[in-house]
């Protein structure tokens, strides 16, 4: 979870930082800023940006999910195969041997 919280903090921060310089800019050049329009710019400006400079933290978070699913995948075969063995004891004692021709 660290990385969840590391990746989205930075990207938060990212579009914070975008979103003052782009309404810094905004009222230097036109004197007052739109805001509906500087958050959307910031938006499109953070995500490029976080895509390029974020890429490492990104990855880690990515590698952490990969890891828990894998870890989870490999769990529910470990069950499924304990089933089929379970199942399979079952038919060898003598129960459900209906079909077995001697």
């Amino acid at each position: 979870m660290k990385e969840f919280w590391i990746y989205t903090g930075l990207r938060l921060l990212s579009l914070v930082a975008t979103f003052g310089i782009v309404a810094g800019i905004w009222s230097l050049v036109a004197g007052e800023v739109d805001i509906f329009f500087s958050v959307i710019l910031a938006f499109v400006i953070s995500g490029v940006l976080s895509f390029f400079v974020l890429d490492p933290q990104r990855r880690a978070f990515a590698e952490k999910v990969e890891a828990r699913a894998a870890k989870a995948v490999e769990a529910a075969r470990a069950k499924e195969d304990a089933e089929i063995d379970s199942e399979a004891d079952t038919t060898s004692n003598g129960e459900g041997d209906s079909h077995k021709v001697s």
